[in-house]
């Protein structure tokens, strides 16, 4: 039995299809009581297209932060793909060390780090 080329129409004329065009898709809420954008309810199902492209639909785009030609962090962790917005990673790199040096200590820095870059520019 010959099977249906994936760019077939049912009536064997070849198919024009959207390439990556997105569907509406409802907006990406964010579960703040753990990972952000972690849990079932969280996840969309994608379809690899053709070269292995994978297109981030608009609503995660937008909570990543992320827009076109931007640069993106990509890392496989127990075979999952993880993609993080530079944007985002600093974020919660700084939340980290917060976390780790206690907010004073980490304001204190900072007021120390703009005392001294305004003696420098005083000259």
């Amino acid at each position: 039995m010959a099977r249906k080329k994936k760019d077939e129409r049912p009536d064997g004329a070849p198919s024009r299809g959207t390439g990556f065009e997105e569907a509406p898709q409802a907006p990406f809420v964010a579960d703040d009581t753990e990972k952000p954008g972690f849990g079932a309810a969280n996840r969309l199902r994608l379809t690899l297209g053709p070269g292995g492209r994978v297109v981030i639909p608009a609503a995660l785009r937008e909570a990543m932060q992320v827009e076109e030609g931007d640069a993106l962090l990509a890392w496989l962790e127990d075979g999952e793909l993880h993609v993080l917005s530079p944007r985002v990673g600093a974020r919660q790199a700084q939340a980290m060390m917060k976390g780790l040096l206690g907010s004073g200590l980490a304001d204190d820095l900072i007021k120390d780090r703009r005392h001294e870059a305004e003696v420098e520019s005083r000259g």
